[in-house]
């Protein structure tokens, strides 16, 4: 059940990292950043599928930075969607499952403004969704006190191809209700992609599972329960916390517990 375990890596140290996280049972979450897009030339993207032959299956973070997919200047808007179809379209030449973006929304601006807001935010991710077979596209959650924003976009856009990401630590730092009632409120039906790292709720640290205050025997109970389809990535912040999150997510969420009679 837990076994569609990913593990973030920035892209450039794909190469580097491809064995010990195949080592782990785990996938690469290949992140992307904005600067490097540009990288991503025919000859990386053909070295990427040559490394990605040995796994049975990725993921690809897209850059959040200065991203907007609901803005309201039509230029800055553009230029994000044109960032976007990028990532997309790497993606797509890698074969990945699913690309993890982030909506953005920013209550100050927006606060009376949300139905524009969806509006132009739903058609930025139909149309990359359009021009693009295959991907997923999970929207995570932030800073958001409670799921209504991502609700909301989820249902404008009406795509099976449009999910969410839940990221517990951010939940943990910014949420106001507890995560068993976001999920329940989310209802979701055909894919939910989770993010795990830890904190101890004041800051987003992305420290190694079981070194913070969230509650992962909550969560995984909260997980195991879903009638949906899910996939899980950790999200460690060095080397260090990477062993460690490995080491607590196989003991805590993937240890088969031996009966005795």
């Amino acid at each position: 059940m837990f076994d569609d375990l990913f593990i973030r890596v920035a892209g450039e140290r794909l190469a580097d990292e491809a064995d010990a996280i195949a080592a782990c049972g785990a996938g690469p979450e290949i992140y992307i950043k904005a600067e490097r897009i540009r990288d991503f030339t025919p000859r990386t993207v053909a070295d990427f599928r040559r490394i990605l032959r040995g796994f049975r299956g990725h993921t690809v973070h897209a850059p959040f930075m200065d991203v907007w997919p609901g803005a309201a200047d039509d230029d800055v808007r553009l230029l994000s969607l044109d960032k976007m179809r990028r990532v997309m379209a790497i993606a797509a030449e890698l074969g990945s499952t699913l690309v993890v973006m982030h909506f953005n929304y920013d209550p100050i601006y927006y606060r009376q403004q949300v139905p524009q807001w969806l509006e132009r935010a739903a058609a930025f991710f139909m149309t990359l969704l359009a021009e693009h077979d295959g991907p997923l596209i999970a929207l995570e959650n932030i800073a958001e006190p409670t799921p209504h924003i991502v609700l909301q976009l989820m249902k404008k856009a009406a795509s099976p191809r449009l999910v969410h990401c839940f990221d517990f630590g951010h939940h943990h730092v910014f949420a106001r209700i507890p995560f068993e009632e976001w999920l329940f409120y989310l209802s979701p039906q055909g894919h939910i992609h989770f993010h795990l790292h830890d904190n101890r709720g004041d800051h987003d640290d992305h420290l190694a599972m079981g070194s913070g205050s969230i509650d992962w025997h909550a969560a995984k109970a909260a997980i195991a329960s879903l009638s949906c389809p899910f996939s899980i990535t950790l999200e460690p912040k060095s080397a260090e916390s990477q062993v460690a999150s490995i080491a607590y997510y196989k003991s805590n969420f993937q240890r088969k517990r031996i009966s005795r009679h």
